[in-house]
């Protein structure tokens, strides 16, 4: 009985789960592209359009990157001998690739744009946490979990992006770790630099209640009598 269930067990894991969990590795930056920009239409939300439009420009500063170190230190690996895991994008039948930025994500020496993607992503939200930190732990109960949980969720998700990229021979760890750092800079850049210019609303993704000091604007807070 317990070998039947354990065989069952290996099977699932092997042949649905892990190919599963593999694809959406594999899947990851264009479905956070697709996941912010239809959220954004379905929310018609203004932080959800800055996060789409971060996400955009995370694809495009990878492009950039890899043109520039490619320039000085040219990839050795050709194209055509990259392994199909290491390209985002859905596969037709007829093997074609679709991906909304093909151009774009062919894979380089440096930057790993999947972990560069993910990290900016990742560390824009959690930035942008960090600045309404005060804003969670007034609000208390489930509010003030929210930023722990982020934190724990995004490192679950680059954590299993490294071992996908590594497992499968697209990047090294030394360029994924740099690029990690490249995308944490420019996921906290962004966020500091959207609340500077259009103020916390624009980055408060969760939609908080957002407190806001009734002197900074010229309204004094009365306070009126209880009715006897």
């Amino acid at each position: 009985m317990a070998t039947g269930i354990y065989s069952f067990a290996k099977e699932t894991f092997l042949g649905t789960i892990k190919p599963t969990l593999a694809e959406g590795m594999r899947l990851l930056p264009d479905s956070l592209l697709y996941g912010t920009g239809i959220l954004t239409l379905v929310t018609y939300q203004t932080p959800m359009l800055f996060l789409f439009v971060l996400t955009f420009i995370s694809f495009l500063a990878s492009n950039v990157i890899s043109y520039a170190s490619n320039s000085f230190f040219p990839q050795e690996t050709a194209p055509a001998t990259i392994s199909k895991d290491c390209l985002p994008g859905i596969y037709t039948p007829t093997g074609a690739r679709l991906t909304l930025l093909s151009d774009l994500a062919a894979p380089s020496g440096f930057p790993s744009m999947p972990m560069f993607v993910l990290s900016t992503f990742a560390f824009y939200c959690i930035t942008s946490l960090l600045q309404q930190s005060d804003v969670l732990n007034q609000l208390g109960g489930d509010y003030s979990a929210k930023l722990p949980a982020a934190t724990i969720l995004s490192a679950i998700l680059v954590i299993g992006l490294i071992y996908y990229l590594m497992n499968n021979g697209c990047s090294g760890f030394m360029v994924i770790l740099f690029s990690i750092a490249a995308g944490a800079l420019l996921g906290a850049a962004s966020s500091g630099i959207f609340s500077l210019i259009f103020g916390q609303e624009a980055i408060n993704i969760l939609g908080l209640p957002l407190f806001v000091s009734r002197d900074s604007v010229g309204q004094p807070m009365y306070i009126c009598a209880v009715n006897n």
